[in-house]
């Protein structure tokens, strides 16, 4: 009875203090010796656990090769992928209601949209932190493209919640409108590429056009000069201006987000092997 009450504290033990392999191992090893004061059968009752145990981890490994080659990094960019694609839709959605472009301002159905694929993409996140062969992309990396996507739909809540509570509208300054809406259309094509870079079962597009500071600037310049002369073109030239800022801002997250996109693709085509 002495084995049996040191097996038992060491696997209640071990589980907390030591880790959870060392715990299964004395959980093992207590199974073994309970059985043999119940029936007496020597090291025979070993041996059928260790080959329970064996062939339940080949079946797992064999499994894991076939369905799992490159582990959680293959999914994680799969999921982000699908997220900025996502998260690109609303901006659009946010940005042409907010100039005034939209047809309806309901843009709902793509922040419900948006928000699955950020849940997807944070699952398969989780699997990326708790998975042991994660060594090929570094957690801040993987994080930070996650994040990147998040970043986006904030704006995008930004811009819907000042179009529908203070009203903007573009009208009196459709020149300055039109303008801006040219660089968010490069704006968000250079995020639905990076989501085409990241994922595996798709095809890289082409490089986007970069975001023109100056044209952002000079859009924003010809409203403010027009709501100087008419007190009725405020609210446009507010809009515009608004819209600038988070172009610009967005503009810079995906330059900082090249590097970590280009690691994050790197790394989904690693084998578990390598």
């Amino acid at each position: 009875m002495g084995r049996a009450a040191v097996t038992i504290f060491l696997a209640a033990y071990a589980a907390t203090t030591v880790g959870f392999l060392v715990s299964q191992a004395a959980f093992n090893v207590n199974l073994i010796v309970v059985f043999n004061l119940i029936s007496p059968a020597g090291w025979q009752v070993g041996l059928v656990r260790i080959e329970d145990v064996a062939v339940g981890a080949a079946v797992s490994v064999v499994a894991g090769v076939l369905l799992w080659p490159r582990g959680a990094r293959r999914e994680l960019s799969r999921s982000v992928a699908s997220f900025y694609r996502a998260a690109a839709a609303y901006l659009e959605g946010g940005f042409d209601t907010l100039l005034g472009f939209a047809a309806s301002t309901d843009v709902n159905p793509l922040r419900r949209q948006a928000v699955r694929e950020r849940d997807r993409a944070g699952e398969a996140l989780y699997l990326l932190l708790s998975e042991q062969t994660a060594r090929h992309l570094d957690a801040e990396t993987a994080v930070a493209i996650v994040a990147a996507g998040s970043q986006a739909m904030l704006a995008g809540d930004a811009m819907t919640r000042v179009a529908n509570e203070f009203g903007p509208r573009a009208g009196g300054c459709a020149e300055g409108a039109a303008a801006l809406r040219l660089e968010v259309k490069a704006l968000l094509a250079g995020l639905k590429g990076l989501g085409d870079r990241l994922d595996p079962d798709g095809r890289a597009s082409g490089s986007a056009e970069p975001v023109s500071a100056a044209a952002l600037r000079a859009a924003a310049l010809g409203c403010l000069h027009r709501w100087a002369k008419d007190v009725a073109a405020g609210r446009d030239a507010l809009a515009v201006v608004i819209a600038r800022e988070w172009t610009l801002n967005l503009a810079r997250l995906e330059a900082d987000l090249e590097q970590p996109v280009s690691r994050a693709v790197a790394a989904s085509r690693i084998t578990w092997w390598r």
